[in-house]
């Protein structure tokens, strides 16, 4: 690894990133158990790794969900409780939280490392594009063009068996860069926005 280190970006409240990604480009989504757990504990919760056209958006406003994603009121607390208030009046949400191969609840205390090569935008530090310090929760969404619901439904799955030597390589440079931020300084046991 080199003495430069990557983009951390902490993530609060009322926050929205769009990351373009191109084929080669992995994310992925990583956590603790508890608050209390060591630094070396942290789990690779999922990944994806990302197509040509693929961008994720990560985003904890109201106003920059997909118009096609409806939050249930369990998700909701603080101001977003009233500003839900209304579809909950006319029962207006989903049953259940809506779950998807694209979607990703990250929690207050997760972090999220994209990795892949260097672009003239984006700088990549041993292979890694940025790594996001949830202060907040978030809702992570994998968009793309879908030619069919298999193509959907496939979203973010590895395209080979083996990962490639180089992929495998920035992979565990992001996981060792995680590692050394340590403990998140916030925590929350359940995935709420607001």
């Amino acid at each position: 690894m080199s003495d430069t280190k990557p983009e951390i970006i902490s993530f609060g409240s009322d926050m929205t990133l769009r990351w373009p990604c191109r084929a080669g480009d992995f994310l992925l989504w990583l956590g603790y158990d508890n608050m209390f757990a060591k630094p070396e504990s942290i789990k690779i919760r999922d990944f994806w790794e990302m197509r040509e056209g693929y961008h994720a958006t990560i985003t904890n406003r109201l106003e920059d969900l997909p118009p096609w994603f409806r939050l249930h009121p369990t998700e909701v607390c603080g101001s977003f409780v009233y500003k839900m208030l209304p579809k909950v009046e006319k029962g207006d949400y989903p049953d259940a939280p809506m779950q998807g191969p694209n979607l990703w609840r990250l929690n207050c205390g997760d972090r999220l490392a994209w990795v892949g090569a260097a672009r003239p935008d984006r700088r990549s530090v041993d292979g890694i594009l940025a790594i996001l310090d949830c202060h907040s929760c978030a809702l992570a969404i994998g968009e793309a063009y879908w030619e069919s619901v298999e193509s959907f439904a496939g979203f973010g799955a590895p395209s080979t068996e083996e990962m490639k030597p180089e992929n495998a390589r920035r992979c565990q440079a992001a996981l060792a860069a995680v590692k050394k931020l340590g403990q998140p300084r916030e925590w929350m046991d359940a995935w709420m926005l607001g």
